[in-house]
């Protein structure tokens, strides 16, 4: 008989995320049920497909107007909320909780004061970057208050974000530093790293806000091109950059090297073209000036677990990941002369693409596979059990 767990969300589109619903649809030994407080229209969010089979529950179907107000100013759940939480989980036999974003936990706080259900709350990167800094430390305040005293651990990406939540005072020994892991063996290729064709074909896939690293990118690939007029650049994605990244492409006359596209669902067929049919992986994540950082992109995963050589930056967790020389180049956050070096380097050497590319497989397979970084969640889970 499966234990069941219980994921909660925000909003609906956040199941869309693919680092969610990996983690709820590669449960093992554990069955997963989600609650979410409101629903968002069904093209939102991320681009991954969702479980029809998965069984849900929207909390704002049977809200009335004091819990809508109550939600709107407060950002908390009202007491109607609890009761259907509450009833949803003796339904459903539930056992343990795990929350989606550090601040996405702090509107069920109502709830988790009351809860004798042990939980764990995810945290991804903006909530323990950004966030607390918000409003001249309001964010601070709010996980301190809302969220750290009342789950029973936090789960952190990487030691960077272990370093975070320390630093914003959530307790040392509430923290475990679990990375959820990728469905790796989905994006495993057999690669081919000599090169039959005129150019060397850069990727970048993910959003198109300010921490991916866009406008960083395209101006050490101007800079790099002037070395190189061999090297193509193919961008994919949407988001809040979009008409800046466009503006950055036709205003230095970049569109014959340059590729902007639109993004695609997660694990499709033109996904994996994708990364089959460019030669290097580059995602030079950077800190956004209001603090706001990364925790691991899941498509620098994906892309190592296809073979492809990465071009990164030693930013947040991705050192975790890449070792400089190793899994791929790492260059420091916003230095153009450092990027524009690895963009030519790589470039040039079919010999480092292959060590890169073989190496960050090798590491993406043996230790980032969902099923793998699965087990360990669930032998979390199975400690706060024990532990009751």
């Amino acid at each position: 008989m499966k234990i069941t767990v219980a994921h909660f969300l925000r909003k609906y589109s956040q199941l869309k995320a693919s680092f969610i619903i990996n983690q709820i649809d590669h449960h093992i030994k554990f069955n997963p049920v989600v609650l979410y407080k409101i629903a968002t229209h069904k093209h939102a969010g991320g681009f991954a497909e969702i479980n029809a089979e998965l069984t849900q529950i929207e909390l704002s179907s049977k809200e009335g107007l004091i819990s809508k107000l109550k939600f709107k100013f407060l950002k908390l759940i009202s007491n109607s909320d609890i009761e259907t939480i509450n009833t949803f989980i003796k339904k459903n036999n539930v056992k343990v909780l795990h929350f989606h974003y550090g601040t996405d936990a702090g509107t069920y706080m109502p709830f988790l004061k009351v809860n004798k259900v042990p939980s764990v709350v995810s945290f991804y990167g903006y909530e323990c970057s950004g966030f607390p800094g918000y409003m001249g430390g309001f964010g601070k305040r709010y996980l301190q208050n809302r969220v750290f005293p009342y789950v029973t651990k936090v789960l952190a990406m990487s030691p960077d974000m272990k370093n975070d939540l320390i630093g914003i005072g959530c307790p040392y020994e509430k923290i475990i530093v679990h990375h959820h892991g990728n469905d790796v063996n989905r994006f495993y290729m057999e690669r081919d790293y000599s090169v039959n064709k005129q150019t060397i074909d850069f990727l970048i896939i993910s959003g198109l806000t300010p921490q991916k690293g866009h406008l960083f990118l395209l101006e050490s690939f101007k800079n790099a091109l002037q070395i190189n007029r061999n090297i193509r650049l193919t961008i994919v994605g949407d988001g809040l950059l979009k008409n800046k990244i466009a503006k950055f492409i036709k205003i230095n006359n970049l569109s014959a090297y340059v590729s902007f596209n639109s993004s695609v669902v997660y694990g499709s067929d033109s996904h994996l073209e994708y990364l089959k049919s460019h030669d290097i992986f580059i995602h030079p994540s950077i800190t956004d000036m209001n603090g706001d950082k990364e925790g691991i992109p899941g498509s620098i995963v994906e892309a190592m677990a296809s073979g492809l050589p990465v071009i990164s930056t030693n930013h947040a967790g991705i050192p975790y990941i890449i070792k400089n020389k190793i899994e791929g180049l790492l260059v420091n956050e916003f230095d153009y002369k450092a990027l524009t070096e690895a963009i030519i380097e790589l470039a040039a050497s079919e010999l480092l693409r292959k060590e890169y590319g073989k190496s960050g497989q090798k590491f993406a397979l043996e230790q980032l596979d969902i099923h793998l970084r699965e087990e360990k969640l669930e032998n979390i889970y199975m400690e706060l059990l024990e532990k009751q």
